[in-house]
């Protein structure tokens, strides 16, 4: 696809055939534009890399409609752009959607300056400025990701035999201090007592299911996208437990960042899903067969946590702070460090300690309920099979 490239105000601008150009537009949406003397006509498609694949194609069709010659470029002027394209479709078949998703975003948004050039022109210069330049908006984070990817695209480039070297190749400890040394983004958990205060504000003033949703991430550990994507058929009532089996982010499904895992409820917790299960089968609208929430997104409930914070006069939290505060309540109870790193789904022990180190161990799920709910009294019908101690 390697036609004439030049950037425009909104991105690179790709020169199809005469009067026929692919461009974004300010909100990042590919352009299919055609212009015939003062007149001028477009066609949008999406913001991936999928989508600008998609208008050349169109493009390519409505030169050959229109009897317009196509300006393709000679193997040697093949841009960065094209071999990050190639890359992308050589490996996305293999990626998580939210791998996919973010890989797309990081081309879209953070190369373009490297994508109007020709491959042979991006040189270990102009990668090291564009990681320093970004280094001074973004987390380290972010700049190990983009370097991976120019990383990625240059390997890629080498594999096809368009370059015989990696210009980012080691690049990144000469940008990034050491990883003992960079400002890490830290975890600001609830106390037991804020983090009731936080609940009865959101019971309070949120509509449903938001409270539930946000107790269901505080008394459990899971991440926001576990949360969300929560189904009825996963629930064992008789053990007070949850097999976590799927994630959702963007809308899109897929499987847990570390795998499945069998999580622990309290009783309490269970007693508030079946209730909420048996209000929304009497609704008029016909309740989702399978998961619970399935009209709630992540950026609703970050509106919700936003709101319940402001609410309750706590400062301002993230949705991962409610993991961090569930870990750091039972640890402070003295909750074994193994049966914590089960229930949050950690790789190993050695991965929770690190995090919650400072946190005093203890053994087992003995007194979990009590632990999680201080001051509330066992009320739940059903018998809970209490597993060993790990």
């Amino acid at each position: 696809m390697g036609y004439p490239t030049k950037e425009g105000r909104n991105g690179p601008i790709y020169q199809i055939a005469d009067g026929l150009t692919i461009t974004p537009d300010e909100r990042g949406t590919w352009l299919l534009v055609l212009r015939s003397g003062a007149a001028r006509k477009k066609r949008s498609f999406g913001k991936t890399v999928e989508d600008r694949q998609r208008a050349i194609k169109a493009a390519e069709l409505l030169a050959a409609r229109l009897g317009l010659s196509l300006e393709k470029k000679t193997e040697q002027g093949r841009t960065f752009g094209m071999v990050a394209e190639e890359w992308y479709n050589s490996g996305v078949a293999k990626w998580r959607p939210g791998t996919q998703e973010r890989y797309n975003s990081i081309i879209r948004d953070f190369l373009p300056p490297l994508s109007i050039l020709p491959l042979d022109q991006v040189d270990r210069i102009q990668v090291k400025k564009l990681l320093t330049e970004l280094l001074k908006i973004r987390s380290p984070k972010t700049v190990e990701v983009v370097h991976a990817v120019i990383s990625g695209i240059f390997n890629e480039a080498i594999d096809i035999g368009y370059t015989e070297q990696n210009p980012a190749h080691g690049l990144l400890r000469k940008i990034l201090p050491a990883k003992s040394k960079r400002n890490r983004t830290r975890s600001d958990p609830f106390t037991v007592q804020d983090r009731d205060r936080f609940l009865e504000a959101a019971s309070a003033k949120l509509p449903e299911p938001y409270p539930l949703v946000l107790e269901i991430m505080a008394m459990t550990g899971l991440r926001l996208g576990e949360a969300l994507a929560m189904s009825w058929e996963n629930f064992d009532i008789n053990t007070c437990q949850y097999q976590v089996t799927e994630s959702v982010k963007l809308g899109k499904f897929g499987p847990p960042k570390s795998g499945e895992r069998l999580v622990d409820l309290d009783a309490a917790l269970v007693t508030k899903i079946e209730a909420y299960q048996r209000k929304m089968g009497k609704g008029k609208v016909r309740f989702s067969a399978r998961y619970l929430f399935p009209e709630v997104s992540q950026r609703m409930i970050q509106w919700a946590m936003e709101r319940t914070c402001r609410e309750a006069r706590l400062r301002r939290r993230h949705p991962h702070d409610l993991r961090h505060t569930y870990a750091t309540i039972l640890l402070m109870a003295h909750i074994s460090p193994a049966y914590v790193q089960k229930q949050l789904g950690h790789h190993s022990i050695s991965m929770t300690v690190d995090i919650y180190g400072h946190w005093i161990p203890g053994e087992g799920r003995e007194n979990l309920d009590k632990v999680l709910r201080p001051n509330s009294k066992p009320g739940h019908p059903f018998s809970v099979v209490r597993r060993g101690k790990e």
